[in-house]
């Protein structure tokens, strides 16, 4: 297979090492956790509101079916790192990035405005009637984060080509810092979770403008062209099978949450499923990162060995910290005074909790192993392994129908937990098969 030249390697030739890969990670894990806390802080702050529980139901099932639709507009940063070469190369991944986008902020109109919003959130989610009345409103207010979407995957594309990814995190400092005042002045003018929604896109939107400001010197650095600008069919035979996997990761918690609304009690389930889902991927979500790593630095065989090594110390840490959370009697400082849940939701979530360790693994060799094929631009088996995840965690999802008294956030856990710890065999497997090759890269 003929590999193609891709982005420039940075302002560092060097060979990849533990310690390299450590110090090109780090600077992502606080730029992803602070971009976790986020929700996590907004279901604090719905936790705390008079009908919590519709709240909470309402605005997780509303992110949830958002952001599982345009997900596939993640695949932006791996896009700007393969494919910008040059200043001319800006506007041809801008409109893709429009064109990307377009679909999912046009089904979400048509749900928050339409009767498409009732049977999705009330029969598909089985939700109450008070908790789809806030996710529609909830989910035009998401819609609204699109424009900032696009911006930032440009914006922390370019930083991570040049390996400046403490640039990154100072931009999600910022927006972290913006979330307090967002939730002071959005309760004024929205209720419940349209109000959580509000807070969370303005967030979106300063961390663009400050990631924007911290990368304009990166992007003036660019050569004006050095090559032939990218065709719309190029980026999207590269980007089409990463957009169905990234699809597939929202999609995953999509279908969870399906099969959840058919449990007794399924505001009850919804409300907890995204609380676990929220803390477990705040405390997860760096791991994704290990995409983007392997993308940035793999270029031979050495690399994927010291990153492989990389990986499994990052996986130890993080279920550690899990265990040490809520395995312990901490978990309820987390839940019960943190997080300020009633009783009946910390109750639903607890038991659940103890097990999110076993994200860690799953969620990070998963991220890993997707990377090397990014980085090699061989993507198309990522497509399969993207509607494979859903299956698996469709399959146990299921288990909804058999015994409609099971835990809701413990069954949910479970099932996102077997779709990324499937795609991980799989891949592994593949590689182990067939070795990725070696990119080239052009110099910047």
């Amino acid at each position: 297979m003929r590999i193609r030249a891709g982005p420039a390697r940075g302002p560092s030739g060097a060979a990849v090492t533990v310690r390299a890969a450590w110090r090109f990670f780090l600077p992502l894990i606080f730029m992803t956790e602070l971009n976790a806390i986020s929700k996590s802080v907004i279901h604090a702050f719905l936790a705390r509101l008079p009908h919590a529980t519709t709240s909470l139901a309402g605005f997780n099932i509303a992110f949830t079916a958002y952001y599982a639709g345009s997900s596939a507009t993640e695949v932006s940063y791996l896009v700007t790192i393969s494919w910008l070469r040059d200043r001319r190369s800006i506007l041809p991944l801008l409109r893709f990035f429009c064109l990307i986008t377009a679909g999912p902020v046009a089904l979400a109109l048509t749900v928050a405005f339409t009767a498409a919003g009732d049977w999705l959130y009330g029969g598909l989610f089985g939700a109450s009637p008070a908790a789809v009345r806030e996710a529609k409103l909830a989910t035009f207010v998401f819609s609204l984060s699109a424009p900032f979407l696009i911006a930032r995957a440009l914006t922390f594309g370019v930083l991570m080509i040049n390996r400046r990814t403490m640039l990154i995190s100072w931009s999600t400092l910022a927006r972290l810092a913006s979330l307090g005042g967002s939730l002071v002045i959005a309760p004024r003018f929205l209720s419940g979770a349209a109000a959580g929604a509000a807070a969370l896109v303005t967030c979106m939107a300063v961390e663009a403008i400050v990631s924007g400001f911290l990368a304009a010197r990166y992007f003036r650095a660019l050569p004006a062209a050095a090559g032939p600008p990218p065709r719309i069919r190029e980026l999207w035979g590269f980007a089409w099978p990463l957009m169905l996997n990234s699809a597939a990761e929202m999609g995953t918690v999509f279908v969870i949450s399906i099969f959840l609304g058919r449990l007794l009690d399924p505001d009850l389930a919804l409300a907890a499923f995204g609380v676990v889902h929220g803390l477990t991927s705040l405390m997860m979500s760096p791991l994704r990162n290990l995409l983007h790593t392997a993308q940035t630095l793999a270029r031979t065989a050495a690399d994927r060995a010291a990153l492989r090594r990389f990986s499994v110390q990052v996986v130890m840490v993080f279920a550690l910290i899990a265990l040490g959370l809520f395995a312990t009697p901490v978990s309820h400082v987390v839940l019960g005074w943190l997080m300020g849940l009633p009783a009946e939701l910390e109750a639903a979530c607890a038991p659940a909790m103890r097990f999110a360790f076993v994200m860690a693994a799953a969620w990070g060799f998963s991220a890993l192993l997707r990377g090397f094929l990014a980085g090699a631009r061989r993507t198309g088996s990522l497509a399969l392994t993207g509607v494979g995840r859903l299956v698996v965690a469709a399959g146990v999802g299921a288990l909804a129908f058999a015994a409609a008294d099971l835990d809701g956030a413990a069954l949910g856990l479970a099932a996102w937990f077997a779709g990324y710890g499937a795609e991980a065999a799989y891949l592994a497997l593949r590689l182990r098969a067939r070795p990725s090759a070696p990119t080239a890269h052009t110099t910047g």
